[in-house]
C-alpha cells in the first residue's frame, strides 16, 4: 500500500524549491532595481551580492537536488562539484553583504 518514493519526493522538491529561490531572486531584483533613482540597469542590479547570494542559494539547492537523484557516479560527482562551488560563491557574497560592501 505504500508504493510512494519518499526519498524521490524529497530530491525533486529540492531541486524544484531552489528553481523557485533563484526565480524569486531575480525577479526581486528586478523590481528593487525599478525602485533606485536614477535606475540601476539589471546588470548592476545582478552585481549587487544580496542578489548573489540568494541567487546561489537557489542553485546550491538544485544541485543539491541533482547529486541525489541515484544518477551515476560521474553525474552525482559533478552535481555536487557544482553545489560545493555555488557554496563558496553564495557564501563570500553572504559575508559582503553583512559587511556592507557593494
Amino acid at each position: 500500500m505504500n508504493d510512494i518514493d519518499w526519498f524521490g519526493v524529497f530530491y525533486n522538491a529540492l531541486w524544484i524549491l531552489g528553481l523557485a529561490i533563484g526565480l524569486a531572486a531575480l525577479s526581486y531584483a528586478d523590481w528593487r532595481r525599478r525602485l533606485y533613482q536614477p535606475r540601476l540597469t539589471l546588470r548592476q542590479a545582478l552585481a549587487q551580492p544580496a542578489f548573489q547570494a540568494a541567487w546561489s542559494l537557489g542553485l546550491l539547492l538544485f544541485c543539491a537536488g541533482l547529486a541525489l537523484s541515484r544518477g551515476p557516479w560521474w553525474q552525482t560527482a559533478a552535481w555536487a562539484g557544482l553545489a560545493l562551488a555555488f557554496l563558496y560563491l553564495g557564501g563570500s557574497a553572504l559575508l559582503r553583504v553583512r559587511r556592507g560592501v557593494s
